[in-house]
C-alpha cells in the first residue's frame, strides 16, 4: 500500500536501551459501567476514569514492555508519535519561541495522561538532555515530563522499567521526569504557585498528550466536551493538546475489531481492547474541541464566548499499519481507522 509520510525525523534517541521498538476523527457512545473499588485502583476524586478500564489494563501491565506482546501495536506507533507532535510545533510554535529566535531550546513540559506502562513517556524522556543548557536533542523539546495513570499496576511496571535506563532514571531522581498514579481531575485540583499576573492556579504545560486514551474514557459519568475543556485547562496559552484515537466506520471496525482482536496470529490485541460504538469520527472530535476550548476560558465569575477560539488550531491526519513497513501517516486516511489529532490553544 501505497504511504505518504513526512520528511523523517531524527529520533534514534528514542529508542530504548534494550531491543524495544515502541508504538486518530472522533465519537464516544457512553458505556454502562459500574464504578467500584478495584486491587488495582486508587480511590481518587475524579468522574472520567472507567473502572472496567482500569481493570482490563490491568491484566496487560506483566505484557506492557514485550515488544511482540500484547503492546505491539503501540510500541510500532510510538516513533510516529514523536513525529506527529514535531509536525504541531513546527506549524505553530510555542510562546517562548518568540524570547529566542532562531534557537530551539529544550525548554518543553509536558504532561501524559492516560501513560498507561509509559512506552510513550519514557521514550520522551530518554530525549531530555542532562544538561539543561544543551541543545534539544529532537524537535520535541522536551525539559520535563510528567506522566499520569490511574492504574496502579501500571504505575509500578513504568517506574520499574525506566529505572533500567541510567539517562532515564537520572531523570526520575532529577523529578525532570515523574510518574504519578492519579487522574486529570486531582492534577487540576492541585495548586501551584500562581505568578502575579496571572489567576490560574493548577499546573499548565506546553505540550498535553491524550494518545489512545479518550476511546477508554467513562463517558456515562462526564460528558467529550468536558472531558477535552479539563485537558485543555492543563495546556498553556499557545500550547498544544495531542492525540490519536479510531474513527468509527465499517473499515475500523474490520481493522480493529474483527482482524486486530481476532485469536493468534492474526489478532494483535486482547479481545475486549476495543469498543467500536466508542470510536469517534474526526468531525465530531472537532466540533467537541471547540465547545471543550470556549469552556476551558470559563472562570468562576465569567463566561468565555467565541473569542476564545482567536488563535486556537486544528490538525487531523490518518495513520495506517502497513505489515512488514510499519505504521505511516497518510493524509487523507483519517475515516479509515487509527488517526492523529491536535488542539493549539489560543494565547
Amino acid at each position: 500500500m501505497a504511504s505518504i509520510r513526512p520528511r523523517s525525523l531524527p529520533f534514534r534517541a528514542l529508542r530504548a536501551p534494550t531491543a524495544l521498538r515502541p508504538t486518530c476523527r472522533l465519537h464516544i457512545t457512553p458505556r454502562s459501567t459500574v464504578q467500584q473499588k478495584s486491587q488495582f485502583t486508587r480511590n481518587h476524586s475524579t468522574s472520567s476514569v472507567s473502572a472496567d478500564e482500569v481493570s482490563h489494563f490491568s491484566k496487560l501491565a506483566s505484557e506492557w514492555w514485550d515488544p511482540m506482546g500484547h503492546s505491539r501495536v503501540l510500541h510500532l506507533m510510538n516513533p510516529l508519535r514523536h513525529e506527529f507532535i514535531a509536525q504541531c510545533l513546527a506549524e505553530g510554535p510555542p510562546p517562548a519561541d518568540a524570547l529566542s529566535p532562531g534557537s530551539k531550546p529544550a525548554n518543553l513540559h509536558y504532561l501524559d495522561i492516560g501513560c498507561g506502562g509509559g512506552i510513550f513517556a519514557e521514550s520522551l524522556a530518554r530525549t531530555i538532555p542532562l544538561d539543561p543548557a544543551a541543545d534539544a536533542p529532537t524537535p520535541t523539546r522536551a525539559a520535563s515530563m510528567t506522566a499520569i495513570d490511574p492504574t496502579t499496576a501500571l504505575i509500578t511496571i513504568a517506574k520499574n522499567h525506566a529505572r533500567m535506563d541510567p539517562t532515564v532514571d537520572s531523570h526520575l531522581r532529577s523529578g525532570k521526569f515523574r510518574y504519578l498514579n492519579t487522574t486529570l481531575e486531582d492534577v487540576l485540583a492541585s495548586e501551584v504557585e500562581s505568578p502575579s499576573e496571572s489567576s490560574v492556579t493548577h499546573p499548565q504545560y506546553d505540550v498535553v498528550s491524550l494518545f489512545e486514551v479518550i476511546e477508554h474514557i467513562d463517558f456515562k459519568t462526564t460528558t467529550p466536551e468536558a472531558f477535552l475543556a479539563n485537558c485543555l485547562r492543563g495546556v498553556k496559552p499557545g500550547g498544544w493538546l495531542v492525540g490519536s484515537t479510531i474513527a468509527r466506520t465499517l473499515p475500523s471496525f474490520i481493522l480493529n475489531q474483527v482482524i486486530a482482536e481476532a485469536p493468534w496470529p492474526i489478532g494483535v490485541v486482547p479481545r475486549g481492547t476495543h469498543e467500536w460504538n466508542k470510536f469517534v469520527n474526526p468531525s465530531e472530535l472537532h466540533a467537541w474541541s471547540q465547545e471543550a476550548l470556549i469552556r476551558a476560558a470559563d472562570t468562576a465569575v465569567t463566561r468565555a464566548g467565541a473569542a476564545a477560539l482567536e488563535g486556537s488550531q486544528w490538525k487531523c491526519v490518518g495513520t495506517i499499519y502497513v505489515p512488514g513497513l510499519g505504521w505511516k501517516i497518510v493524509p487523507g486516511s483519517e475515516d479509515w481507522g487509527n488517526y492523529f489529532w491536535a488542539i493549539k490553544r489560543g494565547v
